[in-house]
């Protein structure tokens, strides 16, 4: 294939195009060229992609494109795009390919890859792919375990000696197993029982004297986990030890797995995405899904926002009377409101993100409450008095400063507490604490905020008159 500057030759020039552009631009021309018939054309651009960016054209293209592009690859190239793709993404582009043409082609990728896609098929296609399978037992090891654990994470794939060999030994079983060392530059030491009992660097193993046994050499203190572990808590002992592998182990210690740092890079991408998409209620969504999934994800969370307004409303409501004395009032709702709603949501945001790196656990929750609330009170000083400003030099009426001063003071506290607050609650009840709770948290801030200002203006009305 040629290489990154001669694959995009052909693509329209732009100087501020990225990568990812260029193949999304070439992407619309191989698209062009199969509506023209030019099928040579479409197929020449095609070849020249680099496998990641060949995936988000096949993901991009009919059918019809699609498997004319998918018949010019060997199984080889077609297991690399598919390694670049997710797995749900992966099932989709290889749906209409027969079981045993697409064995060998998973046979090319890694068993945790293999497991990965097969776990996306349908039962029927998935039996069919396993049994026309040379050596299925170790993809089929890796099915038993749920996507969203160390097992489900791991490959299978990694290099191992005895204790009891010598350093020459394991460098001859080091050159058999060369493949295996290459994404990782350590190879892990293991008992008869095939008990994990250390690791030693490639480097290391290299410069010790031929004669040393690996036991005298390697290194006891070696970081593992068990195969039921959260895929996040691998994420984060990577990131906290700055590993580049974490070793997987059965309840007997036994090592059956490695989990690798590019593994966990895709987990902390999907967490994250996970967490937003929770945070701002869209469920799993992508932003070219169907219409009609789009539809499923977003309109159920749409009507309970709706409903949550109606309360603000009706908070409105009750003080009708009191607004139309004075129609100024309701020009400062929106300040109350949204003011309290971007300040609940910055904290809400950093309180999910510190519950998924398992930052905030013991005693942590009450300090992070009193801290926001020391925040809030900050806040809420700064923006009342700046508010309160505003409004007097407005309309000339000191007490109307006053009271939406006091009023975006106590939205500003109820915000922090409430942003803090309602993530820590719903870990307490074992929920995830990123579902909806940007809902309640503008919902809690506008109903307390409206409260306290029109409650607030209804009281001292003779004194804003």
């Amino acid at each position: 294939m040629d290489d990154l500057q001669n694959r995009y030759a052909d693509a329209p020039a732009g100087e501020q195009l990225s990568e990812g552009e260029r193949a999304r631009v070439i992407t619309e021309r191989i698209r062009a060229h199969f509506e023209e018939g030019e099928i040579d054309d479409a197929l020449d651009l095609f070849n020249r992609l680099h496998p990641a960016d060949q995936g988000d054209v096949l993901v991009a293209l009919y059918p019809e494109s699609k498997d004319i592009l998918l018949d010019s690859l060997d199984p080889e190239d077609t297991a690399q795009v598919l390694e670049h793709l997710e797995p749900e993404e992966a099932a989709r582009v290889i749906e209409d390919i027969s079981g045993e043409d697409l064995s060998t082609i998973l046979g090319e990728t890694g068993p945790d890859v293999a497991a990965d896609i097969i776990k996306q098929l349908p039962e029927h296609q998935s039996l069919e792919v396993l049994d026309a399978m040379i050596k299925p037992s170790t993809v089929m090891s890796l099915l038993r375990y749920p996507d969203e654990t160390a097992g489900g994470l791991m490959t299978t794939d990694f290099p191992s000696v005895r204790e009891n060999i010598t350093a020459a030994n394991a460098l001859d079983i080091l050159r058999i197993q060369g493949s295996l060392i290459e994404h990782v530059g350590s190879l892990f030491v293991v008992d008869n029982s095939d008990r994990l009992i250390g690791s030693m660097s490639v480097t290391r193993l290299a410069l010790s004297r031929p004669t040393m046994l690996i036991s005298d050499i390697m290194d006891k203190d070696v970081i593992s986990v068990p195969v039921e572990t959260d895929q996040e808590e691998c994420a984060r002992l990577m990131d906290r030890y700055n590993l580049n592998y974490l070793p997987v182990v059965e309840q007997s210690q036994q090592l059956v797995g490695l989990i690798l740092v590019e593994d966990v890079v895709d987990v902390l991408r999907k967490e994250a995405t996970e967490d937003m998409y929770r945070i701002s209620s869209l469920g799993q969504g992508r932003l070219f899904d169907p219409l009609r999934r789009s539809v499923s994800h977003r309109l159920p969370w749409l009507y309970i926002n709706l409903g949550t307004t109606i309360l603000a409303a009706l908070v409105i409501n009750l003080f009708a009377s009191t607004i139309e004395k004075l129609v100024i009032l309701a020009a400062f709702l929106p300040v109350i409101a949204g003011q309290g709603g971007i300040g609940g949501t910055q904290t809400l945001t950093l309180v999910v993100r510190g519950l998924t790196l398992g930052e905030i656990f013991g005693s942590r929750g009450r300090q992070l409450l009193a801290r926001e609330l020391a925040l809030g009170i900050i806040h809420g000083l700064a923006l009342g008095l700046l508010i309160g400003l505003i409004a007097y030099a407005w309309q000339n009426n000191p007490m109307l400063g006053v009271v939406i001063g006091v009023a975006m003071l106590g939205n500003m506290i109820v915000a922090g507490l409430t942003g803090a607050g309602i993530p820590l609650m719903l870990r307490r009840f074992g929920m995830d604490p990123a579902v909806s709770s940007a809902v309640f948290v503008t919902t809690v801030t506008d109903i307390f905020g409206f409260m306290l200002f029109l409650g607030m203006a209804s009281a001292l009305m003779r004194f804003l008159l």
